[in-house]
């Protein structure tokens, strides 16, 4: 087995590990900068249990979510105010403490444990599973989008009918012929001229 079929099966399985734990209420977190060197170093994968704010205690370790970005910052301050308990927080590396002191109404994320350069591998596996999600929904997309172009209609096919030829039949009728005598003919005409001319004379 070559080196990087292991360690694609090695970070699958501390993915899956990461997601699993989702389902017993512990998050994990890919620390993304480098706010608590040496403590916790960029790239590390952070396990967090989420508690009540009266559970945390100076000192800790928390993260949480301030100005639309989450945070893992060291607890230097705990202090009661009418709004409630304030914390400050702060990071190892940084030289000062984070501007605003903050309170937490409901839970927040108790640092446990911090395995660092784990999170570049979840990271990673992370963007292959979004980039082969996406090349598949493509793939899918097109190849609907292609059946449906491509699907030829029974309804608009041109259907060819056979064109029936009728050819007209011409029919011979016979045609009855009648000999004509000439001697005869001439012969009626003088004796209807002698029955003319006699009755003429009688007239007269």
């Amino acid at each position: 087995m070559s080196a990087a079929i292991k360690i694609i099966i090695s970070a699958s399985i501390v993915v899956l590990f990461a997601f699993s734990l989702l389902f017993v209420g512990i998050r994990a977190l890919v620390v993304t900068g480098g706010s608590m060197e040496p403590t916790i170093h960029k790239g590390s994968l952070v396990i967090d249990e989420p508690v009540s704010a009266d559970k945390i205690r100076l000192g800790d370790i928390i993260t949480f979510d301030h100005y639309d970005q989450t945070t893992t910052h060291r607890v230097v301050g705990v202090e009661g105010s009418a709004n409630g308990t304030m914390f400050s927080t702060k990071g190892d590396a940084n030289q000062v403490t984070d501007p605003d002191p903050l309170s937490f109404p409901g839970r927040v994320g108790l640092v446990k444990l911090a395995i660092p350069g784990l999170g570049y591998a979840v990271a990673w596996m992370q963007y292959i599973w979004r980039l082969g999600a996406t090349v598949v929904a493509a793939i899918i997309f097109f190849t609907c989008a292609a059946m449906v172009f491509l699907r030829k209609d029974p309804t608009t096919t041109p259907v060819r009918t056979a064109k029936k030829t009728k050819r007209a039949t011409l029919t011979l009728a016979p045609v009855r012929v009648t000999t004509v005598d000439a001697k005869r003919i001439w012969a009626e005409h003088e004796r209807w001229l002698e029955l003319a001319t006699l009755a003429k004379v009688r007239a007269a």
